[in-house]
């Protein structure tokens, strides 16, 4: 297991996140061209729905109140399948970064499952406009104004059916990947916390360095772009144009935070970390091979850390050894429970 692997896995979870997302949307979006279908199917006078027949003892209202409710309660229903994800991948990331450091080093370090009192504490955020149900609260409330809006403009243009319901597309289409954004952001800063939460109580017995990798394309902003391949300082502190960070995520800055898919790698005594059945990954030449590899792709062929990490770990194997050796969920079954 390498760090690596463990963004990986956490990618699969927001992924699983993600597609549940879409079906959720999807299924709403069909439902509310259904019901405008059955508008028309009652309303429509000589081939045309009029608005005011349409509006004819509160039936817009009552039609728009029928979608209300179904989108709140799709809503709560993101906000608490969202929440069990998330609270799902700080485990996951927290355990495994912890057994990643443990094994490594070769000493144990008290690590202990998380309660869920303290996973629910950690990841509330502390702004209460940008709690998870706060930002989707808003979201609902813009869906909800926007589809009133398309589909009372549609009829009152004298719009068909296929018309209004390309709108609909449009519009909840808009909030799907709002609330995508959402989850992205949400993911991110959830493996940043629980990976913080796992260094704080490594470095107690190792020092523990972090370096900043960004992500693999070119969509990565310019600002995280120069971060690539940055250390953090004697505080663990990362620096970019008089902001610090220990992560990313951790800026609190918009601009820098919101969407971000990079990730800090986090050294163990100045060494890469990885662990594996009868693999020394600590062979102090092996490392020197693999920082050597590293640094020359990063000069010669422009790439970024973490695409060089990856290049030079495939081309690069550390010696064999005779070592005992634990799986991650026996160790993780030998875990205390926290109090």
């Amino acid at each position: 297991m390498n760090q690596l692997q463990i963004e990986d896995l956490l990618d699969k979870l927001l992924k699983q996140s993600e597609d549940d997302l879409e079906k959720v949307f999807n299924k709403r979006l069909r439902s509310i061209q259904f019901q405008v279908s059955e508008m028309f199917r009652k309303y429509e006078r000589d081939g045309e729905l009029g608005w005011t027949e349409v509006n004819k003892y509160d039936r817009f209202a009552k039609e728009m109140a029928n979608i209300t409710k179904e989108l709140t309660g799709d809503y709560r229903m993101i906000i608490r399948e969202l929440q069990k994800s998330l609270e799902y991948q700080y485990v996951e990331g927290y355990l495994r970064t912890a057994y990643l450091l443990e094994n490594f080093a070769g000493s144990e370090m008290g690590f202990s499952v998380p309660s869920v009192e303290m996973i629910k504490s950690v990841l509330l955020n502390p702004i209460a406009e940008l709690t998870l149900s706060a930002v989707l609260q808003q979201h609902r409330n813009e869906i909800v104004r926007k589809v009133n809006i398309e589909i009372a403009q549609g009829i009152q243009a004298g719009e068909g059916y296929s018309q209004i319901a390309k709108r609909l597309e449009k519009t909840v289409g808009f909030s799907k990947n709002k609330a995508r954004l959402v989850a992205r952001t949400e993911s991110g800063r959830v493996r940043s916390l629980s990976g913080e939460k796992a260094e704080e109580q490594a470095d107690k017995f190792v020092e523990i360095t972090g370096l900043w990798m960004s992500a693999l394309d070119f969509r990565v902003r310019r600002s995280h772009r120069i971060l690539d391949g940055q250390k953090t300082d004697k505080e663990g502190y990362f620096h970019y144009r008089g902001l610090k960070a220990k992560g990313p995520h951790q800026w609190n800055v918009a601009s820098m935070d919101i969407q971000c898919r990079c990730v800090k790698l986090r050294l163990v005594n100045g060494l890469i970390p990885e662990v594996r059945r009868g693999r020394n990954y600590a062979d102090p030449t092996y490392q020197r091979k693999l920082a050597d590899r590293i640094e020359k792709y990063m000069a010669d062929e422009s790439l970024t850390y973490k695409q060089a990490l990856k290049k030079a770990q495939k081309e690069i194997s550390p010696p064999s050894m005779v070592m005992d050796y634990e799986p991650f969920e026996k160790w993780k079954e030998r875990q205390p429970k926290a109090s």
